[in-house]
């Protein structure tokens, strides 16, 4: 996607289908050493900004397989979506987006989907460190259940840390239809937390792989939420 006012467009469009929690994800690749330029525009658009419901999220993406250097997340219910009325005008949108231009190399492409599952006591940004799964799922039904159990079973040692599942509507990474997120306070946390289930939850986790159904893995990454507007609750 080449036009940050294509973009625009197409969070309209994304947003006036569903009425479950939802997101629409754009990527971007940032110009050398500017993203505290670009988050300083975001700062300045959306300080104090009401929303109707959900927010955004302005991310920076570290390793995997990315798609850009960062990413906008903009999530909230599809059926009351947006700013409140007189938060911002027209105009003032249309300038942050030509300021934030100005700051990126290139925008990547734009993923829409929704929130399926959400567990956990904090919001994804209460951490702010999150690896994403992309997977192709051939059984969504048998996945969700066998996930949903995997995530209890693993609350314990888990603690408050979030665990997301859900879809990709329009657009898929790598041929991905689903993902799952989890959120960590660092790479060495989710290392740390990864080792103790992999020794304290091995049958748990051969039970997941064995009733999951058909699952192929698209590729993850890990990424830091950089800014917060709204709130995901």
């Amino acid at each position: 996607m080449n036009n940050y006012k294509t973009i625009l467009v197409c969070l309209i469009a994304a947003f006036g289908f569903s009425q479950v929690p939802s997101f629409t994800v754009v990527y971007l690749d940032a110009k050398p050493f500017q993203q505290d330029e670009i988050a300083e525009k975001f700062d300045a658009h959306y300080k104090d900004v009401e929303f109707n419901s959900g927010g955004l999220y302005l991310e920076k993406l570290n390793g995997g397989n990315t798609l850009g250097t960062h990413r906008v997340v903009f999530f909230g219910d599809a059926t009351n979506w947006g700013m409140k009325e007189g938060q911002k005008e027209k105009n003032e949108n249309n300038v942050f987006w030509r300021n934030v231009n100005d700051h990126v190399e290139s925008w990547g492409d734009a993923f829409s989907g929704r929130i399926l599952d959400y567990d956990g006591d904090v919001a994804p940004d209460h951490y702010g460190y999150i690896q994403i799964y992309d997977i192709a799922v051939n059984n969504p039904e048998k996945f969700l259940n066998a996930h949903k159990k995997m995530v209890s079973q693993a609350r314990g040692l888990m603690e408050d840390r979030p665990v997301a599942f859900g879809t990709y509507d329009i657009g898929s990474p790598n041929g991905a239809t689903h993902w799952v997120a989890v959120g960590y306070k660092d790479v060495g946390d989710n290392i740390v937390i990864k080792s103790k289930m992999e020794q304290e939850l091995a049958k748990e986790w051969g039970e997941y792989f064995k009733n999951r159904g058909e699952v192929i893995n698209s590729g993850n990454f890990d990424l830091k939420i950089l800014r917060t507007y709204g709130s995901f609750n």
